[in-house]
């Protein structure tokens, strides 16, 4: 059991009752059932059930009771155990495609997921200019804070795949004001995987592996979750992006 949801829905079941999310990821890590919980595992717990809760409505195991309290919904039915069918036809994305034109897809769709999820309205806006490596610069509604996204997305359709990444040194700022995504495209999904990597500028000079005589960095991460990859406390649901900004916006 590795979903924050799963373990949410397991504690609620296990209670009876509504509980605050600080409480049900205090039950979780007494338990020892978020071993990759990263650094704000109570943020991340909030909101991926406020995200279960807003995006299902009455379909999610989920109800919000109070702000940031949550129980079982008494309606929701069990559909754990159903027939999947694999689509016969196998899509391939145009050869014609462009690097530039995927990272400018890779970009919208982080740009969506940014403004789309959130406690805070966030507001995106690309530079001109992209010689500092700067991808998008996100900035808070109605506040002057404002972060500045590098991102590095790969397309391909094995789930299995490792994800392997080159930052270059002098486009990293060693600042909480920066923080690189790493998204994985699905080819075959026809959309980003569900979780990527959001790692604060700092986090990334300090663990990633300095390549090139120190010219670049590197991060390597495999898509299936293993305690041993210390990557692993960043890897996030991706609608959680929103909030996982804003929680870095409070360390600046």
């Amino acid at each position: 059991m590795s979903s924050f949801k799963d373990i949410a829905f397991q504690i609620l079941k296990e209670t009876g009752k509504p509980l605050h999310s600080k409480e049900i990821t205090k039950i979780a890590l007494k338990k020892g059932w978020l071993k990759t919980a990263g650094k704000t595992p109570e943020a991340t717990m909030n909101a991926q059930l406020v995200v279960d809760v807003n995006s299902k409505k009455e379909k999610s195991r989920f109800v919000k009771v109070d702000p940031s309290v949550f129980g079982l919904n008494e309606n929701f039915k069990d559909l754990s155990v159903k027939e999947t069918k694999k689509s016969e036809n196998i899509y391939k994305i145009s050869k014609d495609v462009s690097t530039k034109q995927k990272g400018d897809i890779a970009e919208a769709r982080i740009a969506e997921l940014i403004m789309l999820y959130g406690d805070t309205t966030l507001s995106c806006y690309k530079p001109i200019s992209d010689d500092e490596g700067i991808d998008l610069i996100v900035k808070e509604k109605g506040s002057l804070k404002t972060m500045y996204i590098q991102i590095k997305s790969r397309f391909g359709d094995n789930p299995d795949k490792i994800f392997t990444a080159n930052v270059k040194t002098s486009s990293i700022s060693d600042n909480y004001s920066m923080a690189v995504i790493f998204c994985f495209f699905d080819t075959e999904e026809g959309d980003l995987w569900d979780y990527i990597w959001f790692v604060p500028a700092p986090d990334f000079i300090k663990l990633s592996n300095k390549l090139d005589n120190g010219k670049s960095l590197g991060f390597v991460a495999g898509r299936k979750k293993k305690e041993s990859n210390k990557w692993d406390n960043y890897l996030i649901d991706k609608r959680s992006l929103a909030n996982q900004i804003i929680a870095q916006m409070k360390r600046i």
